[in-house]
């Protein structure tokens, strides 16, 4: 079979106004209505090898009808070379086209078997040019990953800045990529176009859009591509570079596992407590947060027998390693957190009846800390945050294992 191998479109002018096709099956052809760029279509294909001539027929596709009518051009190689080059003249205008080789051996006879047939698309060329690009939530060129209110939605302003094709068989139309590096990003949507095509809006995915400098390329259906400049670079990056939250909450430690506390104190759950957490988040990525903190808890311990009573504080804090994962446009963000700390038992102290009590028992201890929480933003700053924290204390007497479910308020500074 005779391969068909397609050039790319030259011009007599020393501009430059096409680049290759990577289909093999394609030409792109463009046309230019000034008069000092006189155009022309090579085409070209591969070999069949002893050969003493070629026949090309071009039809062209009819949308109305959808098929391909009769011979648009029809050109037959000179005799004694073979070449494997021809130009269309007259150009042909843009459209879907079918070419038929038709290969003759060196005795001049038909080889059907030889016989290729591809279809090509010739298209118009219209460069794009890329003016300006804003971020319609803040009307600038500056993407902040930490606004509560990211929807991904981008102008474009330029020339020739067409509707995306519908379907591969569209010959005029404008492609649009965020660029940076090697990371290309398509959007998700077209949301508005004007009729002189000189303004577009998209819709970008934002999960997708890393912190980094990009600009917007936009490329027509023949190749040619907007340059990056300024006017097309967009910036993707964090308002804030570091947070620190702090929150108050109202917790309820619930003991799971020790013998010695339940017999003394009678019950599992303490309702008088308080969680204090502090956290500061120095390195944020598209991914997630990455910090540390501190976890505070206090719990008030009292019990009342007939003839006694004993009460006492527990207190412990925590070094905990953070990660936070935002989600739903930063809106609420979950958090995994755990660390090493200390738990501190005070002043518990058994009192009788005619004001004696025992030595007050105080004791340091190793404990450590793992835990969940999810923060709900109301505004940019303030949330609401609910966690859950598992605390296990040890020493020679004691195994301490509670579970510190709270809920609270917070700021972000």
């Amino acid at each position: 079979m005779v391969s068909l191998c397609v050039q790319g479109i030259a011009q007599h002018s020393p501009e430059t106004v096409q680049e290759n096709d990577t289909a093999g099956s394609a030409i792109d052809a463009y046309n230019q209505t000034a008069a000092a760029n006189e155009l022309v279509q090579p085409f070209s294909w591969e070999s069949a090898g002893d050969v003493l001539k070629y026949e090309i027929l071009i039809e062209q596709y009819d949308e109305k009808s959808r098929r391909f009518v009769d011979y648009v051009s029809h050109v037959t190689t000179e005799e004694e070379t073979a070449q494997c080059l021809v130009y269309f003249d007259p150009i042909l205008p843009p459209g879907r086209y079918r070419s038929t080789i038709i290969v003759y051996n060196i005795l001049g006879i038909r080889e059907d078997s030889l016989t290729a047939k591809d279809e090509f698309v010739v298209r118009t060329a219209r460069k794009p040019e890329v003016r300006s690009v804003s971020y319609v939530l803040n009307m600038s060129s500056t993407i902040y990953l930490d606004d509560l209110d990211n929807n991904g939605i981008i102008e474009i302003s330029g020339t020739n800045l067409l509707m995306p094709p519908a379907s591969n068989t569209d010959i005029y139309y404008t492609e649009y990529r965020l660029v940076s590096g090697r990371r290309s990003i398509a959007p998700q949507e077209v949301l508005s176009h004007d009729e002189r095509d000189r303004r577009i809006r998209l819709r970008f995915d934002m999960n997708k859009l890393e912190r980094g400098e990009y600009h917007l390329i936009a490329q027509d259906a023949s190749g040619l591509h907007s340059e990056e400049s300024n006017g097309s670079a967009l910036a993707v990056k964090f308002k804030k570079r570091i947070d620190f939250d702090l929150s108050l909450n109202y917790s309820l430690p619930v003991i799971l596992h020790d013998k010695t506390f339940t017999q003394y104190m009678n019950r599992r759950v303490h309702p008088l407590s308080a969680t204090l957490r502090m956290e500061l988040l120095p390195f944020k990525e598209r991914w997630g947060y990455l910090g540390f903190g501190i976890t505070a808890n206090y719990t008030r311990m009292k019990t009342k027998y007939d003839s006694y009573t004993i009460d006492g504080n527990l207190m412990s804090a925590h070094f905990n390693f953070v990660y936070q994962l935002p989600a739903f446009r930063r809106h609420v963000i979950f958090e995994l957190h755990g660390g090493i700390g200390v738990a501190y038992f005070n002043h518990f102290v058994f009192h009788f009846a005619h004001n004696i009590n025992t030595i007050r028992l105080n004791t340091v201890n190793l404990s450590f800390d793992a835990g969940i929480s999810a923060q709900i933003y109301i505004n940019k700053r303030l949330f609401v945050e609910t966690t859950a924290d598992y605390i296990i204390a040890r020493n020679k007497d004691i195994q301490l294992g509670m579970l510190i479910p709270s809920v609270g308020m917070g700021w972000q500074f």
